[in-house]
């Protein structure tokens, strides 16, 4: 399962499908303009727990998030995948402020 700062509800997790694929599918709010390559960086998130449970940065990632100045903690969704139970925070939503619902 998926946990998401801010929400009442988790949401599953598959190894076998990106963590943004796994949001947008639950109509989580996340931002993203590249369609998941690593190349906008707009889907990052922080890994609150769970980090050892994840798949390993790959190469187009670890340049993204270098661009980025991202913290050790940040991951791009596009790119990150969980065998197990996470906790993460949505860094760019995209939801406008009254869209923003608790579920």
């Amino acid at each position: 399962m998926i946990r998401i700062k801010g929400r009442e509800e988790a949401i599953p997790s598959s190894p076998a499908i990106s963590i943004l694929n796994l949001l947008q599918r639950n109509d989580v709010p996340i931002q993203t303009i590249c369609g998941g390559r690593a190349q906008c960086g707009r889907c990052l998130i922080r890994i609150l727990e769970g980090a050892e449970r994840m798949n390993r940065k790959n190469q187009r990632e670890i340049i993204r998030l270098e661009a980025l100045n991202a913290g050790e903690d940040m991951r791009l969704a596009c790119q990150s995948y969980t065998r197990g139970n996470i906790e993460i925070e949505i860094i760019n939503s995209g939801a406008r402020p009254d869209d923003r619902r608790q579920r």
